[in-house]
C-alpha cells in the first residue's frame, strides 16, 4: 500500500473513544509504518497531522520502556509485511545441526530479517552456503526462546509454524498488545504481581527488578482466565473449596456421596450447617439453595493456600494436587483461577513485611489441617494481562501462542467480558 494510500486509510478510521478494536489496532499500525517508510521530517509532520485527525490521541499515549519497544517493533514487522523478499520456509524433513539441505540458506535469510541471525564477516561470506552450521544454530535458538519453544535448534513442524507466521499477522498481534497495555494503570505501582496467560508465568516486581518468577495454570478455552486489575488482599491457609454449581453437577455429584465424602466433600445449607446427599439437597445445589464444599487440608482441590484478590469474575491464585503440569508446555487446564507452580515460597513472599509471620510459622499454618486467613496490611495490585507479544527484560521480542482468540480484532472486543457464570478453580 502506497504512503499516500496509507494516510488516508489513517483519516478515514474512525478512532475515537466507540471505535472498534480493530480499527484502533489498523490505526497504530499504520501510522508506526508510516514512520519507516518515510523520511524522518516528513514521516513526522504527516504522522503528527494524520494522528490530530483521528480524533483521539490514546493509541500513541506511551507506557515507558515496554509501549515504546513494542511500538518499535510494529514498525519494524509492518515494514516486513511490505517486503517483497519474505518468503515462509518450504516443507521438508526436519533441519538438525549438521545437515546439508537447500533450505538451510533460506532458513538463514527468515532467521536475518526477524533479527535473530546476526551477520559478521564469515556469516556474510557463507549467507547462502547450505550446511546447517554453529552460528545458525545459535540464532534458531534463540528464535526458539523468543517464541517459548524447546531450544533444541531443530526445525521441526513447530519451529516451522512460527517461523512461517506472516510478518502483517505478527503486526496486527503487535498491535493488539499495544491496546492492552493501554488498558492498564499508567502507573503500575512500585511492587506488584503480574500474571501473563498466554506465557502461562506469574512474575512479582519489586521497583523494575523482577524479584520472584513461576510457572502458572490457566483457564481452560472453555474456560477462559480474564483479564483483570485488582490487589492481592488476603492469604488463607488451608482453604475451604466452594465448588462453583456447574462443577458440582456435572463432575462431582455423580461420582456417589461414599466417594465425596471420602474426600472431604459435603453439603451445606444457606444457614452454613451439613445437610445429608439426599436426592431433595442435591437439586438444592441446582436451586442454588445448597453448595457443595470440600474441607481445607492435603486433598483438597485448593491445595494448601489461596490468595485472594476480589473481582467480580471469582478467580483466585491458589496451591494445586496436580503438580505434573507444571512439566508441560501448554498449561491452559484449570476452570478459570489460576495455578501456582511454587505457593508456598510465594506465600512467604506475601508475608514477608506482615508482623508476627516468620516463615516457620507459615510453614506450620500450611502444613496443619485448620483454615486460617490473614488480612494483607499492605494489598499488593495484581494485572492478570493477556500478552501474546513483549519485549522482555533482555530486549528479546518475545510472541506465543494466541490460546484464547484474543488477537482476532472480531474477539478482542469480548476479551474482558466473560460469562458470569464461571466456573473457577
Amino acid at each position: 500500500m502506497g504512503v499516500g494510500n496509507q494516510l488516508q486509510l489513517l483519516r478515514d478510521c474512525p478512532c475515537g473513544r466507540h471505535a472498534s478494536h480493530h480499527c484502533s489496532a489498523l490505526a497504530l499500525a499504520l501510522a508506526l509504518s508510516l514512520a519507516v517508510e518515510l523520511p524522518p521530517a516528513s514521516a513526522e509532520s504527516q504522522l503528527a497531522a494524520a494522528a490530530s485527525e483521528v480524533g483521539s490521541a490514546d493509541a500513541f499515549t506511551p507506557y515507558g520502556r515496554q509501549y515504546a519497544l513494542m511500538r518499535e517493533e510494529l514498525a519494524r514487522y509492518s515494514a516486513l509485511a511490505e517486503d517483497d523478499n519474505w518468503r515462509p520456509l518450504g516443507p521438508g524433513q526436519t533441519l538438525a545441526p549438521g545437515m546439508r539441505d537447500p533450505r538451510v540458506a533460506q532458513l538463514r535469510g527468515l532467521l536475518m530479517q526477524y533479527g535473530d541471525y546476526r551477520l559478521d564477516d564469515h556469516a556474510a561470506a557463507n549467507r547462502d552456503a547450505d550446511e546447517y552450521d554453529e552460528q545458525l544454530q545459535e540464532a534458531v535458538r534463540r528464535f526458539q526462546r523468543r517464541h517459548g519453544l524447546k531450544e533444541d535448534a531443530l526445525v521441526d513442524e513447530r519451529t516451522r509454524a512460527r517461523l512461517n507466521t506472516n510478518p502483517a499477522e505478527r503486526a496486527q498481534t503487535l498491535a493488539a498488545n499495544l491496546e492492552r497495555w493501554q488498558q492498564l494503570p499508567k502507573d503500575l505501582g512500585p511492587r506488584y504481581i503480574i500474571v501473563n496467560i498466554p506465557d502461562y508465568s506469574l512474575r512479582l516486581i519489586d521497583h523494575e527488578q523482577e524479584q520472584f518468577q513461576m510457572r502458572v495454570v490457566v483457564g481452560k478455552p472453555k474456560h477462559e482466565t480474564p483479564q483483570l486489575t485488582t490487589r492481592m488482599t488476603r492469604v488463607v491457609f488451608n482453604p475451604i473449596w466452594r465448588v462453583p454449581p456447574n462443577i458440582a453437577l456435572r463432575e462431582l455429584l455423580p461420582k456417589g456421596s461414599a466417594h465425596l465424602t471420602a474426600d472431604g466433600y459435603r453439603l451445606v445449607n444457606h444457614s452454613g450447617r451439613a445437610v445429608p446427599f439426599t436426592r431433595r439437597n442435591v437439586a438444592g445445589v441446582r436451586r442454588g439453595k445448597v453448595t457443595l464444599q470440600q474441607k481445607g487440608g492435603p486433598g483438597n482441590a485448593l491445595g494448601r493456600v489461596k490468595f485472594v484478590i476480589p473481582n467480580r469474575e471469582a478467580i483466585f491464585l491458589h496451591d494445586t494436587n496436580s503438580k505434573h503440569l507444571f512439566k508441560r508446555g501448554q498449561r491452559a487446564f484449570s476452570h478459570g483461577c489460576i495455578r501456582l507452580e511454587k505457593p508456598l515460597e510465594f506465600a512467604r513472599m506475601m508475608l514477608a513485611e506482615q508482623n508476627n509471620w516468620s516463615e516457620a510459622r507459615i510453614e506450620r499454618a500450611m502444613l496443619s489441617s485448620r483454615t486460617q486467613g490473614i488480612e494483607l496490611e499492605n494489598p499488593i495490585p495484581v494485572y492478570i494481562a493477556y500478552w501474546t507479544a513483549w519485549v522482555d527484560d533482555e530486549g528479546l521480542l518475545q510472541f506465543r501462542p494466541d490460546i484464547y482468540g484474543r488477537d482476532d480484532p472480531e474477539a478482542a472486543a469480548d476479551a474482558t467480558t466473560q460469562n458470569d457464570s464461571r466456573e473457577t478453580e
